[in-house]
This record gives structure tokens, sequence and C-alpha cells, in this order.
């Protein structure tokens, strides 16, 4: 649906991490889940906003950027508006917050593990990745963002 949703192609060195951590999260959290008879309270609350506010900053900003790269005088423009304005990899972050409800609710400690695996991930292979195809697309354009802007969380890394 997202490919179908954003009309962009996979490049080939996703074709490791996407896999990875689709993974991680339906087969990683499925095993920390521990069956319990407590009732749903605000820590179940808690995680049901930060997934719902993960998700919109993750699928917004994908819809808000390919809404904006349809208009013909932004070709060739690097998009910096939206919540692209408070991190180059806005979408990851939406990830991590989403992942990140789904090791509260399960309340298992070793669930935490999941997001921190994403962070690594996206830390440290998917965004630099990423930053180089941008810095060669865009050049000092896309240098001068990435002076500004935080890669990953925003307003901290």
């Amino acid at each position: 649906m997202m490919i179908k949703l954003l009309k962009r192609a996979i490049p080939w060195e996703e074709s490791f991490s996407v896999p990875f951590a689709f993974a991680l999260y339906f087969v990683g959290f499925s095993l920390f889940i521990l069956p319990t008879s407590m009732p749903v309270d605000y820590i179940d609350g808690f995680g049901v906003i930060l997934f719902i506010f993960g998700s919109f900053l993750n699928t917004g900003g994908e819809i808000l950027r390919n809404k904006w790269k349809k208009i013909p005088e932004n070709k060739g423009k690097i998009y910096t508006k939206g919540f692209f304005r408070y991190s180059r990899h806005i979408n990851y972050f939406g990830d991590l917050l989403w992942v990140s409800a789904y090791a509260i609710i399960t309340r298992n400690w070793y669930s935490v593990s999941i997001p921190i695996l994403l962070f690594c991930l996206f830390a440290f292979y998917n965004a630099p990745m990423l930053d180089r195809y941008l810095k060669e697309r865009y050049g000092k354009d896309y240098d001068a963002y990435a002076a500004k802007t935080k890669m990953l969380i925003p307003f901290i890394y």
C-alpha cells in the first residue's frame, strides 16, 4: 500500500533493512508479548496515543512531501517543509514512535530491544544512506538543510 500511495521505487539498499524491520515488528513483538489479565490503563492509553502520533508523522509527512513534489515548479528542489522542517528523516522518527508504542503496550522489558535495534538501523544505515543520496542529488541545498535540521529525532539528534 505504501508503494502505491507514495509511488516511489524501493532502492536495492533497502532490500535488507525493510524486511529486517518488518521481522522485528511482527516476529519480535509476537515473541515478547505476555498474556495478562491486567485491565487497560493509562500506560496502554499512552501507547495508543504514541502509536497514532508516530503513524501520523510517518504517513502524513510522506503524503505532504508527495503532494509538494507534484507541483511542477518544485521539480529538482528538496522538500524541507511540513514535518521535515523538524527532522530530515521524520518518517523514520514516526516509525520509532509507533514501534515504541508496541513495546510499551507489551509491558515486557525485552521488547524495548526492538525500538533500540530499529533506531540503530535508521541512525547508522538507512538515514546515512539516504543522506548520501540526497547530498548527491541536491548538493549545497541539501548541505544547508542538513546544517540546520536534526537527522532523526527533532531538536535532539
